[in-house]
């Protein structure tokens, strides 16, 4: 099977084509917002910081910036930026890619308003190049699929996540990469997960993310039975940690695991990887962004309607109130599976199709009603 998607000079297809207007930092979000405004075919990357940070912490933001600039689903780049030195050293992290990227910065345009022209300008021709640009078959092997839940409940458990799971094998099996993300949804249920590595070595590297990860929220004083299952979770049916973490592992399917990533780190090659990110879903979906995937996976069960910015998000549940009530942020139901007997397979089918009709163009409800955001993690202090 093959998806109709964008050729880029990496050599793998996007699934969209989006000219990315990239803040460098807070400071130049207004004009970020500004240009895409009066640009159509651009969407905006927002900063609630940057300036200031240190070490680590900006290595981290600046690589995922570039990553999700990087990602096969942007054909070209705007850098805003509030000085040259930090805009470039963002533009060129982005270069290699080999699309074309444009910088402007607030302070050599003389403030906002000859920034916001001058970008407006830069971006259209950006995004007159873009439009010129026709999907081709691709193979499904250039996908990377990034595979997400929030809002859990019992169903999620027994049915989305399962069937997710179910899709996520056939991804593999054609080639592609899955992605399974959010550490603290395997605690509890780690030492199961790790038996599925390709190595030991690959299964001690994600046992230690999950419990070094589990000891920094303990050395917090936080008191994990109080903080996860969250409120909704609960009120959804879980019970404990254990349980929601049981019914999350599932997403990832059944093939083994064969690569540990940092957060927004992208995969090598083909098969299932894990992503360490924290579970609220912006920030988890960032990181699979910045990390290459064109697609991502939502299993939802009391209802989660965002998505990602430069990444296309598919949302679906299994539980037939949420698919009714929450309609309008449902791209995929599969709730037949408790209602009306339908086999995980054949729903996990049903998902698969659809997926490849979204990754040749179809839009979801998150990219229609324009329910995307982007937030990079934090990991230390600012000056």
């Amino acid at each position: 099977m093959t998806f109709q998607g964008y050729q880029r000079p990496s050599g793998v297809a996007g699934i969209r084509n989006h000219v990315a207007i990239v803040s460098v930092m807070e400071s130049c979000n207004t004009v970020v917002r500004g240009i895409c405004g009066a640009v159509h075919g651009t969407v905006p990357i927002t900063m609630p910081f940057m300036r200031g940070q240190l070490g680590q912490d900006l290595e981290i933001t600046m690589a995922t910036l570039a990553g999700m600039a990087k990602n096969a689903n942007v054909f070209g780049v705007l850098v805003v930026g509030l000085e040259p030195v930090t805009s470039e050293t963002l533009a060129e992290k982005i270069t290699p890619s080999g699309k074309p990227v444009e910088v402007v910065t607030i302070q050599g345009s003389g403030g906002t308003i000859d920034a916001t022209a001058k970008g407006t300008r830069l971006a259209a021709k950006l995004a007159r190049q873009a439009s010129a640009l026709s999907r081709q078959p691709c193979p499904l092997s250039d996908l990377i699929v990034g595979l997400e839940c929030g809002g859990s409940d019992t169903t999620s458990g027994l049915a989305s996540n399962p069937a997710m799971g179910h899709a996520a094998d056939r991804i593999v099996a054609a080639g592609g990469a899955v992605v399974i993300s959010e550490t603290s949804e395997f605690l509890g249920a780690e030492h199961i997960f790790a038996k599925r590595a390709a190595t030991p070595e690959i299964g001690e590297k994600f046992l230690d993310a999950v419990l070094g990860h589990e000891r920094a929220i303990m050395a917090e004083g936080v008191d994990l039975r109080g903080a996860n299952p969250t409120k909704d979770n609960i009120r959804g049916g879980l019970t404990t940690i254990e349980e929601k973490s049981l019914g999350a592992i599932a997403k990832a399917g059944s093939t083994p695991l064969v690569g540990v990533l940092s957060y927004g780190e992208a995969p090598t090659g083909p098969g299932l990887y894990f992503m360490a990110t924290p579970a609220p879903a912006v920030e988890s979906l960032t990181g699979l962004s910045a990390g290459g995937s064109q697609l991502n996976l939502f299993s939802t069960g009391v209802g989660n309607p965002i998505g990602a910015m430069i990444s296309t998000t598919i949302k679906l549940t299994g539980n037939r109130n949420t698919a009714e009530g929450f309609a309008d942020h449902i791209d995929c139901d599969v709730s037949g599976i408790l209602e009306r007997g339908e086999s995980i397979p054949d729903a996990g089918d049903r998902l698969f199709d659809y997926l490849v009709g979204v990754a040749s163009g179809e839009l979801t409800s998150s990219e229609i009603l324009g329910v995307r955001d982007t937030a990079v993690s934090r990991f230390g202090l600012s000056m």
